[in-house]
Protein backbone atom coordinates (compact mmCIF):
# COMPACT_ATOMS: atom_id res chain seq x y z
CA UNK A 1 0.00 0.00 0.00
CA UNK A 2 1.13 3.62 -1.03
CA UNK A 3 1.31 6.08 2.03
CA UNK A 4 1.09 10.01 1.27
CA UNK A 5 2.42 12.05 3.05
CA UNK A 6 -0.12 14.79 4.09
CA UNK A 7 -0.33 17.20 7.08
CA UNK A 8 -1.52 16.32 10.12
CA UNK A 9 -5.39 16.65 10.72
CA UNK A 10 -5.27 17.07 14.11
CA UNK A 11 -2.90 19.21 16.30
CA UNK A 12 -2.75 20.16 20.38
CA UNK A 13 -3.53 23.64 21.78
CA UNK A 14 0.03 24.84 21.80
CA UNK A 15 0.47 24.26 18.40
CA UNK A 16 -2.72 26.16 18.10
CA UNK A 17 -2.23 29.00 19.68
CA UNK A 18 1.55 29.16 17.93
CA UNK A 19 -0.05 29.79 14.80
CA UNK A 20 -2.48 33.23 16.29
CA UNK A 21 1.13 35.10 16.45
CA UNK A 22 2.67 36.21 13.33
CA UNK A 23 6.16 37.81 14.22
CA UNK A 24 7.13 40.71 11.62
CA UNK A 25 10.56 40.82 9.98
CA UNK A 26 11.49 44.37 8.22
CA UNK A 27 13.64 44.19 5.63
CA UNK A 28 15.91 46.82 3.44
CA UNK A 29 18.37 45.46 1.10
CA UNK A 30 18.03 41.96 1.31
CA UNK A 31 18.61 42.01 5.07
CA UNK A 32 16.88 43.52 8.21
CA UNK A 33 16.30 46.85 8.72
CA UNK A 34 17.98 46.41 12.55
CA UNK A 35 19.92 43.58 13.75
CA UNK A 36 17.62 41.46 16.34
CA UNK A 37 18.33 41.10 19.84
CA UNK A 38 17.38 37.48 19.74
CA UNK A 39 19.99 34.81 21.57
CA UNK A 40 22.14 32.87 19.52
CA UNK A 41 22.19 34.66 16.29
CA UNK A 42 25.48 34.57 14.28
CA UNK A 43 24.40 37.00 12.34
CA UNK A 44 21.60 39.22 13.81
CA UNK A 45 21.07 40.96 10.19
CA UNK A 46 20.09 37.90 7.99
CA UNK A 47 16.29 37.50 7.90
CA UNK A 48 16.82 34.22 7.37
CA UNK A 49 18.49 33.38 10.35
CA UNK A 50 15.31 35.30 12.49
CA UNK A 51 13.10 33.53 10.31
CA UNK A 52 14.72 30.43 11.73
CA UNK A 53 14.56 31.29 15.26
CA UNK A 54 10.72 31.84 15.08
CA UNK A 55 9.94 28.77 13.44
CA UNK A 56 11.88 27.04 15.70
CA UNK A 57 10.23 28.17 18.55
CA UNK A 58 6.86 27.07 16.82
CA UNK A 59 5.52 30.32 14.72
CA UNK A 60 3.99 28.99 11.24
CA UNK A 61 3.37 32.28 9.86
CA UNK A 62 6.19 35.53 8.83
CA UNK A 63 4.76 38.89 7.71
CA UNK A 64 8.10 40.23 5.62
CA UNK A 65 7.92 43.63 5.26
CA UNK A 66 10.02 44.62 2.86
CA UNK A 67 11.38 48.37 2.85
CA UNK A 68 13.01 49.10 -0.49
CA UNK A 69 10.51 50.28 -3.74
CA UNK A 70 9.79 48.04 -6.29
CA UNK A 71 12.26 48.98 -8.41
CA UNK A 72 15.27 47.74 -5.88
CA UNK A 73 13.83 44.10 -5.38
CA UNK A 74 13.87 42.57 -8.89
CA UNK A 75 17.25 40.72 -7.58
CA UNK A 76 17.61 40.38 -4.11
CA UNK A 77 14.18 39.35 -3.37
CA UNK A 78 13.24 36.08 -4.58
CA UNK A 79 16.68 34.26 -3.68
CA UNK A 80 15.91 36.33 -0.13
CA UNK A 81 12.02 34.52 -0.35
CA UNK A 82 13.11 30.79 -1.28
CA UNK A 83 15.63 30.75 1.29
CA UNK A 84 12.64 31.79 3.73
CA UNK A 85 10.43 29.30 2.44
CA UNK A 86 13.59 27.26 3.43
CA UNK A 87 12.15 27.36 6.94
CA UNK A 88 8.90 26.02 6.34
CA UNK A 89 7.10 29.64 7.19
CA UNK A 90 3.91 30.30 5.63
CA UNK A 91 5.33 34.03 4.26
CA UNK A 92 3.32 37.15 3.84
CA UNK A 93 4.84 39.63 1.94
CA UNK A 94 4.54 43.54 1.51
CA UNK A 95 7.01 45.40 -0.74
CA UNK A 96 7.20 49.21 -0.63
CA UNK A 97 4.72 50.01 2.01
CA UNK A 98 2.07 47.62 0.59
CA UNK A 99 2.21 48.94 -2.86
CA UNK A 100 1.11 46.52 -6.17
CA UNK A 101 2.38 48.04 -9.38
CA UNK A 102 0.63 45.56 -11.65
CA UNK A 103 -1.15 42.56 -11.59
CA UNK A 104 2.13 40.57 -13.01
CA UNK A 105 4.00 42.15 -10.34
CA UNK A 106 1.32 39.73 -7.86
CA UNK A 107 2.06 37.37 -10.00
CA UNK A 108 6.44 37.82 -9.42
CA UNK A 109 5.39 37.52 -5.75
CA UNK A 110 3.51 34.61 -5.81
CA UNK A 111 6.04 33.13 -8.45
CA UNK A 112 9.04 34.02 -5.79
CA UNK A 113 7.52 32.42 -2.58
CA UNK A 114 5.22 34.46 -0.99
CA UNK A 115 2.28 32.76 0.15
CA UNK A 116 -0.25 35.99 0.59
CA UNK A 117 0.37 39.04 -0.51
CA UNK A 118 -0.75 41.95 1.82
CA UNK A 119 -0.95 45.26 0.26
CA UNK A 120 -1.98 48.88 1.41
CA UNK A 121 -1.34 51.61 -0.09
CA UNK A 122 -2.44 50.31 -3.14
CA UNK A 123 -5.64 49.71 -2.39
CA UNK A 124 -6.26 53.29 -2.38
CA UNK A 125 -4.53 54.31 -5.10
CA UNK A 126 -4.73 52.01 -7.75
CA UNK A 127 -8.30 49.66 -6.61
CA UNK A 128 -8.43 48.30 -9.56
CA UNK A 129 -5.22 46.38 -9.92
CA UNK A 130 -5.75 44.87 -6.58
CA UNK A 131 -9.43 43.58 -7.60
CA UNK A 132 -8.21 42.77 -10.86
CA UNK A 133 -5.40 40.87 -8.92
CA UNK A 134 -7.91 39.25 -6.37
CA UNK A 135 -9.71 37.82 -9.30
CA UNK A 136 -6.76 36.39 -11.18
CA UNK A 137 -5.58 34.73 -7.97
CA UNK A 138 -7.62 34.38 -5.37
CA UNK A 139 -9.13 36.63 -2.59
CA UNK A 140 -7.21 33.79 -0.07
CA UNK A 141 -3.65 35.21 -1.27
CA UNK A 142 -4.25 38.48 -0.12
CA UNK A 143 -3.81 40.51 3.13
CA UNK A 144 -4.93 43.89 3.43
CA UNK A 145 -3.28 46.70 5.98
CA UNK A 146 -5.47 49.32 7.05
CA UNK A 147 -2.96 51.80 8.42
CA UNK A 148 -5.52 54.22 10.19
CA UNK A 149 -5.50 56.76 12.83
CA UNK A 150 -8.82 57.88 15.06
CA UNK A 151 -10.77 60.76 13.85
CA UNK A 152 -13.62 61.28 16.46
CA UNK A 153 -14.90 58.18 19.12
CA UNK A 154 -15.78 55.02 16.90
CA UNK A 155 -13.83 56.60 13.52
CA UNK A 156 -11.11 56.19 11.70
CA UNK A 157 -9.22 57.61 8.65
CA UNK A 158 -7.35 55.65 6.42
CA UNK A 159 -3.73 56.76 5.86
CA UNK A 160 -1.35 55.37 3.02
CA UNK A 161 2.15 54.93 2.33
CA UNK A 162 3.17 53.37 5.69
CA UNK A 163 0.50 55.69 7.56
CA UNK A 164 2.54 58.98 6.45
CA UNK A 165 -0.53 60.38 4.04
CA UNK A 166 -3.80 61.06 5.16
CA UNK A 167 -6.90 60.16 2.56
CA UNK A 168 -10.59 60.81 2.75
CA UNK A 169 -11.32 57.06 2.91
CA UNK A 170 -13.04 55.66 6.71
CA UNK A 171 -11.30 52.88 7.71
CA UNK A 172 -14.67 50.69 8.53
CA UNK A 173 -16.05 51.59 5.40
CA UNK A 174 -13.27 49.93 3.17
CA UNK A 175 -13.22 47.00 5.62
CA UNK A 176 -16.62 46.98 5.03
CA UNK A 177 -16.10 47.00 1.18
CA UNK A 178 -13.23 44.43 1.49
CA UNK A 179 -15.29 42.34 3.33
CA UNK A 180 -17.61 41.95 0.45
CA UNK A 181 -14.29 41.83 -2.00
CA UNK A 182 -13.27 38.09 -0.24
CA UNK A 183 -10.10 39.06 0.65
CA UNK A 184 -8.34 36.42 3.17
CA UNK A 185 -7.50 38.85 6.43
CA UNK A 186 -7.07 42.12 7.49
CA UNK A 187 -4.74 43.68 9.37
CA UNK A 188 -5.93 46.99 10.85
CA UNK A 189 -2.98 48.46 11.91
CA UNK A 190 -3.12 51.53 14.91
CA UNK A 191 -0.13 54.25 12.82
CA UNK A 192 -0.16 56.08 16.15
CA UNK A 193 0.59 53.39 18.38
CA UNK A 194 3.43 52.09 16.27
CA UNK A 195 6.48 51.32 18.54
CA UNK A 196 4.69 52.76 21.77
CA UNK A 197 4.14 49.41 23.30
CA UNK A 198 1.00 50.69 24.81
CA UNK A 199 -0.95 47.86 23.42
CA UNK A 200 -3.04 47.70 20.08
CA UNK A 201 -6.31 49.98 19.71
CA UNK A 202 -9.12 47.27 20.48
CA UNK A 203 -11.83 49.26 19.12
CA UNK A 204 -10.14 49.65 15.94
CA UNK A 205 -9.39 45.40 15.85
CA UNK A 206 -12.91 44.44 16.91
CA UNK A 207 -15.05 47.05 14.38
CA UNK A 208 -12.80 46.23 11.70
CA UNK A 209 -13.60 42.72 12.37
CA UNK A 210 -17.50 43.25 13.09
CA UNK A 211 -18.07 45.41 9.94
CA UNK A 212 -15.37 42.86 7.80
CA UNK A 213 -16.37 39.12 8.77
CA UNK A 214 -13.11 38.37 8.13
CA UNK A 215 -10.46 37.32 10.33
CA UNK A 216 -8.42 39.77 11.70
CA UNK A 217 -4.89 40.63 12.76
CA UNK A 218 -4.21 42.98 15.19
CA UNK A 219 -1.41 45.64 14.49
CA UNK A 220 0.20 48.67 16.03
CA UNK A 221 1.53 49.05 19.91
CA UNK A 222 1.99 45.80 21.01
CA UNK A 223 4.27 45.62 24.19
CA UNK A 224 3.55 43.06 26.72
CA UNK A 225 1.74 39.56 26.58
CA UNK A 226 -1.22 41.34 28.18
CA UNK A 227 -1.68 43.15 25.30
CA UNK A 228 -1.57 39.95 22.79
CA UNK A 229 -4.62 38.07 25.68
CA UNK A 230 -6.44 41.70 25.38
CA UNK A 231 -6.69 41.66 20.92
CA UNK A 232 -7.26 38.09 21.44
CA UNK A 233 -10.42 38.87 23.62
CA UNK A 234 -11.40 42.22 23.83
CA UNK A 235 -10.75 42.78 20.83
CA UNK A 236 -11.84 40.19 18.58
CA UNK A 237 -8.41 39.29 16.69
CA UNK A 238 -7.94 36.09 15.32
CA UNK A 239 -4.35 36.97 15.01
CA UNK A 240 -1.84 39.29 16.26
CA UNK A 241 1.31 40.86 14.83
CA UNK A 242 4.44 41.14 16.43
CA UNK A 243 7.58 42.79 15.60
CA UNK A 244 9.80 44.53 18.16
CA UNK A 245 8.91 42.35 21.43
CA UNK A 246 10.58 39.50 19.63
CA UNK A 247 12.84 41.32 17.21
CA UNK A 248 14.81 42.57 20.30
CA UNK A 249 14.78 39.33 21.96
CA UNK A 250 12.49 40.64 24.78
CA UNK A 251 10.29 37.41 24.23
CA UNK A 252 10.38 34.27 22.60
CA UNK A 253 7.66 32.89 20.31
CA UNK A 254 7.45 30.27 22.48
CA UNK A 255 7.53 31.84 25.82
CA UNK A 256 4.53 34.16 24.34
CA UNK A 257 2.97 30.64 23.24
CA UNK A 258 3.41 29.25 26.85
CA UNK A 259 1.89 32.42 28.10
CA UNK A 260 -1.30 32.42 25.91
CA UNK A 261 -1.81 28.63 26.65
CA UNK A 262 -1.58 29.21 30.33
CA UNK A 263 -4.24 32.64 29.83
CA UNK A 264 -6.58 29.97 27.77
CA UNK A 265 -10.42 29.30 28.96
CA UNK A 266 -9.73 25.63 27.13
CA UNK A 267 -6.41 24.68 28.81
Amino acid sequence: MTHLTQPPVFHDQNSLITDLVIPCVDVAGGRTQTPAGIPGLHDPSDAVAVAAKYADDGANKLFIDVIDPWERVSDHLPPLLRRLKGTGLCLIVSVGHGVIPSVDDAGFLLEAGADVISASTSVIESPEVVKEAISRYGGGRFNIVINSRPREAGRWTVYTHNGSRKTPVDSVELARELGHLGVGTLLPNAVDREGVGQGYDLALTRTVAEASGLPVIASGGCGTLEHLTQALGKGGATYVLVNSMVHSGKYSIAGIRDALYAASPFR
